[in-house]
C-alpha cells in the first residue's frame, strides 16, 4: 500500500512538472514576434521610380501586425499589399486603416491603395522582382497596377 502511493506521488510529480516546463515553452514561443516586417527596397534598381513605394513600406514595415510588405508606384498611386498572419486576421480592416492613414501622412495628394489579400500580394511581389529586374516599362507597369486596382475593388 505505502509503495502504491509513492509511485503514485511521483507519478503525479512527474506530470505536473512536464506541464510546467511544457506550458513555460509555448508562453515563451507565442511572446516572441519578429520585430519589422520583410521589406524589398527597389527605389535605386529600377528604371521606374519606386521612392514612394519604398517610402510606403517603411512607414507600414513597424507595424507589429504585418508580416510582410510589397508595394509599387507609378504617377500618384502607391499600391500596397500586406501580408497578415494567425490571430491578426481578425483586425484586417483595422490593419489596413492604420496602415493607409500612416501612408497618407506622407502623401497627402497621391492615391493610396492598400489590400491584405493573399492574391494581391503576389501579385505586386511579381511586379517587384520585374522592377529590381529592370523588365517594366512604366506604361506596363500603370497597366498591370490598374488590373490590380480593379482587383482591390472586387
Amino acid at each position: 500500500m505505502k509503495r502504491n502511493k509513492i509511485v503514485l506521488c511521483f507519478l503525479v510529480i512527474m506530470v505536473v512538472s512536464m506541464n510546467l516546463w511544457g506550458c513555460q515553452t509555448n508562453d515563451q514561443a507565442k511572446g516572441q514576434r519578429k520585430e519589422n516586417a520583410e521589406v524589398t527596397y527597389i527605389q535605386k534598381k529600377s528604371d521606374v521610380d519606386q521612392g514612394k513605394a519604398d517610402t510606403a513600406k517603411r512607414e507600414v514595415s513597424n507595424m507589429k501586425e504585418v508580416e510582410k510588405v510589397t508595394a509599387a508606384s507609378v504617377d500618384n498611386d502607391i499600391y500596397v499589399a500586406l501580408t497578415v498572419e494567425g490571430f491578426d486576421r481578425f483586425f484586417l480592416e483595422r490593419i489596413r486603416k492604420d496602415a493607409q492613414d500612416a501612408i497618407k501622412k506622407k502623401y497627402k495628394q497621391d492615391h493610396i491603395h492598400v489590400s491584405t489579400d493573399r492574391k494581391i500580394s503576389s501579385e505586386l511581389e511579381a511586379i517587384e522582382k520585374r522592377l529590381l529586374k529592370n523588365g517594366v516599362k512604366k506604361e506596363q507597369l500603370k497597366t498591370e497596377l490598374k488590373k490590380i486596382e480593379d482587383d482591390m475593388k472586387g
